[in-house]
């Protein structure tokens, strides 16, 4: 029989078809591939996402090298059974023939475990489009589950996401003049880019703060280490916060305070990593959004506990602003921030006339928009080097400063209070208190960010009620009526009950009020009326305002007065 045929230089020799050592043959590759399809087919979403996004065609490459193994080694073995000849070849044997094949698969399956868990792939320049495209399909299906798992694996290409952004504005010149006559394609940071708007999802911003708010630490630390915040974040920012306020179990609330919170709450890295850098909230109020700018119809649906986190969150970012030594008089952030605090107790008016209000949700929300006025001035007289007052700020002009809008913080607090005419033990609690006593209380607040606040504070009241000679006003009179409920009627010579700061405006008010209040019930009764809040009264036999205190154990309620001047008769001298 013959053994060897050439034919030129090509000689062949029949196969092997004794018993020999298999190694990887067709009846193994079914198996393993059939193994490979079911592994894929339960994976977690992280696997197949990390598998989608890796750079090259590995999906196309898989393919091939599998089509390639499948049919050579089905092919091997009907060539070995039906015994064909075989080019005579060194050191290609029918085992190393198969080792090539078996090779082949196992690297396949090894590259592909590599980019699952060794080396994870992140964005960059050769995946840019691909990870953009299979983020986009996972938050366009809005599955929960799987957006838990994509939440966290966004952590992994903060550092590059921020880094190939584009900042804003965007440079329209440019962008026009290179898309004349060509179309540019789509580069690295366009992706990037349209990849920060897309992560403002608020399905998906919900399950990083529940799931995964290392994510967010991770993309705002980065942009506080590159010193990049003119980037479209601000929708992210905005979406990331409202969610840490509307779920109690957030960052936002695990990190309050250490006495609960344990190293959290005194470190709060979430927390000061999306709140603690001015200059980057300030650049994202700038432009579209910052972390404190929340849609007030998601403010006014806020209760007390997550007012309170508002709060805790515009402290933190006024306080790194403080340390900076900003003082900014056009604050975007924060001057937004306080102005937003003023919805906490805009339904206050309801309760007038409630005989139950104590412990209520309105209630309590007036004490957090208070208690913040409180401890944002306290962190002004903190600072070693405090930003200077501005000199008197006139309604309707600006520049104002940090003192400015605490000041109008307060006084639209003691308009709001003023809301609240009875019953009177009610109105003394809301307009003393609460109210009254943040400002004027002389425990733990002589510093010399207090004495300015409450010099534009009484200029603020003692302008409003002036107002009322020339246009007399309901505004203007709710506010005489708290002064006067907290003030009482009498000053005397005596200002241990007032302090030097209550007393001045105590004095000015009396004296507006003895020369002016009976000539605006004569003109104007309704307005004159509503002065008379809480425990306040008008005599008319005698034209007097009288003030009715608690009773007690007195066998009469004790009362003081305030004597009026009439219209046109000069006050004794």
């Amino acid at each position: 029989m013959t053994s060897e045929s050439c034919v030129w230089i090509f000689c062949f020799v029949p196969v092997s078809t004794g018993p020999a050592s298999k190694i990887f043959g067709f009846s193994e590759f079914l198996p393993a591939l059939a193994l490979l399809v079911v592994i894929y087919t339960i994976a977690d979403a992280r696997y197949k996402f990390r598998i989608a996004v890796t750079p090259g065609a590995l999906y196309v490459a898989t393919f091939v090298v599998l089509a390639i193994v499948g049919l050579q080694t089905l092919l091997t073995e009907i060539w070995i059974v039906e015994g064909w000849w075989v080019p005579k070849t060194q050191g290609i044997t029918r085992a190393t023939w198969q080792g090539v094949f078996g090779l082949l698969f196992l690297g396949t399956f090894l590259t592909w475990m590599y980019y699952a868990f060794i080396r994870p792939p992140i964005f960059g320049r050769r995946n840019a489009r691909r990870f953009a495209r299979e983020l986009y399909r996972y938050i366009l299906r809005g599955n929960d589950d799987e957006l838990k798992i994509i939440a966290n694996e966004l952590a992994r290409s903060a550092k590059s996401l921020i880094a190939y952004a584009r900042r804003l504005p965007p440079r329209f010149a440019e962008d026009a003049g290179a898309r004349k006559g060509v179309k540019r394609s789509a580069e690295v940071e366009d992706y990037a880019h349209d990849i920060l708007l897309l992560i403002a999802n608020r399905k998906l911003c919900r399950q990083i703060v529940a799931t995964s708010p290392v994510t967010a630490q991770a993309l705002f630390e980065e942009m506080t280490n590159i010193g990049k915040f003119d980037i479209p974040i601000g929708q992210f920012a905005r979406n990331i916060s409202s969610e840490a306020i509307a779920q109690k179990g957030s960052f936002l609330y695990d990190e309050a305070e250490g006495y609960s919170s344990g190293l959290l709450g005194y470190l709060k890295p979430v927390s000061h990593a999306v709140y603690g850098n001015f200059a980057l909230v300030e650049t994202l109020a700038s432009n579209v959004a910052s972390p404190l700018d929340i849609h007030f119809e998601e403010q006014w649906a806020w209760d007390a506990k997550q007012w309170e986190a508002y709060c805790r969150a515009t402290l933190i970012t006024l306080t790194n602003c403080l340390e900076r030594g900003c003082g900014s008089p056009n604050s975007y952030a924060l001057n937004r921030a306080m102005h937003g605090i003023e919805s906490a107790y805009r339904d206050l008016h309801r309760l007038n006339d409630s005989p139950d209000a104590y412990g209520t949700d309105i209630y309590d929300r007036l004490r957090v928009a208070a208690d913040f006025v409180k401890s944002a001035i306290d962190l002004i007289d903190k600072q070693t080097n405090p930003p200077p007052p501005l000199c008197r700020v006139r309604e309707g002009t600006y520049p104002k400063n940090i003192y400015d809008h605490l000041a109008l913080l307060i006084f639209d607090l003691c308009f709001a209070a003023s809301t609240v005419k009875s019953p009177p033990d009610l109105c003394w609690t809301i307009h003393h208190n609460i109210v009254w006593s943040t400002i004027f209380s002389r425990i733990g607040s002589d510093g010399a960010a207090w004495k300015i606040v409450r010099l534009k504070v009484r200029r603020l009241l003692y302008d409003e009620i002036a107002k009322l000679t020339e246009f007399p006003n309901f505004k203007g009179s709710r506010i005489l009526g708290f002064c006067l409920n907290v003030l009482g009627m009498n000053t005397g010579r005596n200002k241990q009950n007032y302090g030097t700061d209550a007393y001045a405006l105590a004095k000015a008010i009396h004296s507006w009020t003895r020369k002016h209040y009976l000539s605006i019930r004569q003109e104007n009764p309704d307005v004159a009326r509503s002065v008379l809040i809480g425990s306040l009264s008008f005599d008319e036999a005698s034209n007097r305002l009288v003030k009715t205190y608690f009773k007690g154990l007195n066998r009469e309620a004790p009362r003081t007065y305030l004597e009026l001047d009439l219209p046109g008769r000069l006050p004794p001298e």
